[in-house]
């Protein structure tokens, strides 16, 4: 007959029993909070697996395990998830909003050995805590420390190059890199325990060091959920773990001139994009940077300009630059750069005479590519033809002159 051998802790077993619980508490946050922000569950997600891992080590070390044997290997296969998870994150992150369902294959091989697993999950207690290979399918699991270790190093691979070739605005991108970089240090130290353990450099329960890397993600993310609002109105990783969440309530004057909303149709467009991962101060500092580049380089005197073009100048995606022209002016981009035409054709129009510069030269100068459609975008905006633009500003200007 079996004993259950006594329960000990040690500073160890304290400190990832607490950094467990820290996980668990700011996962439950995350998952029901942000309004319902999908991205955010996400994440908290990936908190909630990573911490649950930690804290069965917990009771493996602290031999816990042998009063609650359910929790035998019930994360084993949680490893498979982690890659998947962080780049459904990411990319909402970084405003690629791709259905859900783009995700499934990526959950495939939790799937398939998760079925392998069920005749463990529902063996009698002390099957597991003593039998773990005699259930069938069960000695097919020694290998698969290698196949996890190979799946994590590819998703290391595969989202450090896919953050490479995504645009973000303030701090979001380099968020990403952070939220990386220690997820590849958590691989890494995985990787360096099974190889010492394989040549029996290490015991098998001396694995501190991965669950020191769950404990740094675990305060990475915590940290995170606490100064978000920090790190997504522009303010560095740093700066937001010194100085704390900043309010993002003050609008500058320039963001007052800009945003001047009709109270319908804003509520419709914030409905929208309630869940596209373009917080609402950086999309006000986005469309401050969008008039600039307009007044600086005058974009819009290309008439093929396309809105991807548009994007790489502002070293951000289209669904953002799409979304604050929407939200902002109240506009499709091709109605904003229309308008930015026609505000430099009035100008030329009240500057010079026909004689230097005829209605189809104007149209040229500001970006159109024929006579008819920028009579009819003009009319369309002024409620005059240029030809009538034209005539009222020299009427008006000499009236003032006598």
């Amino acid at each position: 007959m079996n004993t259950t051998p006594a329960t000990t802790f040690d500073f160890w077993t304290l400190l990832f029993s607490g950094f467990a619980f820290i996980g668990l508490f700011y996962s439950s946050k995350l998952l029901a909070g942000s309004g319902g922000d999908r991205r955010t569950r996400v994440l908290g997600l990936y908190l909630l697996l990573q911490s649950i891992t930690l804290l069965e080590y917990v009771f493996y070390w602290t031999k816990l395990i042998y009063t609650a044997p359910a929790l035998c290997e019930v994360s084993l296969l949680f490893p498979l998830t982690y890659g998947p998870l962080l780049l459904m994150y990411l990319d909402r992150s970084l405003g690629n909003d791709r259905p859900w369902k783009d995700y499934k294959y990526h959950f495939v091989p939790f799937a398939i050995l998760l079925c392998f697993k069920i005749p463990f999950y529902v063996s009698a207690s002390n099957m597991k805590l003593f039998h773990t290979h005699d259930i069938p399918f069960g000695k097919y699991f020694q290998y698969y420390p290698w196949f996890m270790l190979w799946h994590l190093t590819a998703y290391c691979v595969a989202l450090a190059m896919h953050v490479r070739t995504q645009s973000g605005v303030g701090s979001m991108r380099s968020w990403a890199k952070w939220l990386i970089g220690f997820f590849i240090a958590y691989v890494a130290l995985s990787t360096g325990y099974y190889l010492l353990a394989n040549f029996q450099l290490l015991t098998p329960d001396a694995d501190y060091a991965i669950s020191l890397a769950s404990c740094a993600t675990i305060f990475l993310v915590a940290w995170y959920g606490h100064g978000f609002s920090a790190i997504a109105n522009g303010t560095s990783i740093l700066d937001s773990l010194v100085s704390g969440s900043q309010s993002s309530n003050s609008v500058s004057s320039n963001e007052m001139i800009i945003e001047q909303p009709r109270q319908g149709i804003q509520a419709t467009n914030e409905e929208k994009y309630s869940h596209s991962g373009l917080p609402r101060s950086l999309a006000i500092k986005l469309a401050e940077d969008l008039e600039a580049l307009m007044q600086r380089e005058k974009l819009y005197h290309q008439n093929d300009l396309r809105l991807e073009a548009l994007a790489n100048k502002l070293n951000t995606n289209k669904n953002f630059v799409s979304q604050v022209i929407n939200q902002n002016f109240k506009v499709n981009f091709f109605e904003y750069i229309n308008l930015k035409r026609i505000e430099e054709a009035k100008q030329l129009l009240r500057s010079t005479p026909k004689e230097t510069l005829n209605i189809i030269e104007v149209a040229y100068a500001v970006g159109f590519n024929n006579k008819g459609t920028f009579n009819s975008v003009f009319k369309k905006v002024t409620g005059v033809t240029p030809t009538e633009f034209r005539s009222q500003s020299k009427k008006l200007l000499e009236t003032r002159n006598n």
